[in-house]
Order: structure tokens, then C-alpha cells, then sequence
């Protein structure tokens, strides 16, 4: 099967639902999702994402509270615990980016999501 990566990048981004949208073109099997925080303000005491297939959480509380230390979530296609997730075309992921305690507090970061062309 064929690998494909989702990527997206967000600089002083807040807490908030929805941040990134991308609608599936084909099915999908998600096999990874990795997170890294560049830079924090407002000093958050915790910093996560959420994936969700059409509204509902299928990856949750993928945390990278350290800057310049990747969080991740690996199904067994990566040597992870964890089973992979199928989506269906049409339908839509969404990113929700979780920032606790602080200030004010926003991040500078990345996301990567690994997913199998079609579904398992």
C-alpha cells in the first residue's frame, strides 16, 4: 500500500476546535500522527491535538508539552500498539489543538499525519 503524509503548520495558534480541515479525496487507512511544538507562549502546562473523522474523535490527546520534543501515535502498520483507523472518502479530518494552563497561552507547530492509501 502506499504511504501518504498530511502536514500542517500553525505559528501562535490558541486553543481552539477545528484548526485544520482537510477533506479525503479517496479512503484512507491512518497508521501515525506526530505533533512537535516549536515554540510556546504563555507558558501552557500542557499542549495536545485531537484527529477527528466527521466530527467524532478517533486519535486523541496526541501531546508534545516540551518544545522541540515530537509527540506521536503509531498503529501496529508502524510498530505502535495502536489499531488503524479507517476513513472514508468524502469525508473530513479534523485537527483540534488542546493548550492547558498559562496565560493566554498559543504554539508554534507541526502536524504529520501518515495514512495508507485505502481502507482496512
Amino acid at each position: 500500500a502506499q504511504l501518504i503524509t498530511f502536514n500542517f503548520s500553525a505559528q501562535a495558534q490558541a486553543d481552539a476546535d477545528g484548526v485544520h480541515l482537510l477533506k479525503v479525496p479517496f479512503g484512507i487507512t491512518l497508521v501515525g500522527v506526530t505533533v512537535c511544538a516549536e515554540a510556546f507562549t504563555g507558558s501552557p502546562t500542557g499542549f495536545n491535538i485531537d484527529i477527528q473523522d466527521d466530527a467524532a474523535d478517533v486519535i486523541t490527546a496526541v501531546a508534545a508539552n516540551s518544545a522541540g520534543t515530537p509527540g506521536e501515535w503509531k498503529s501496529t502498520h508502524l510498530g505502535g500498539s495502536n489499531a488503524p483507523i479507517s476513513v472514508a472518502a468524502g469525508s473530513v479530518l479534523e485537527v483540534d489543538v488542546n493548550l492547558t494552563g498559562g496565560t493566554s497561552p498559543t504554539a508554534d507547530y507541526d502536524v504529520t499525519i501518515f495514512a495508507l492509501a485505502g481502507t482496512v
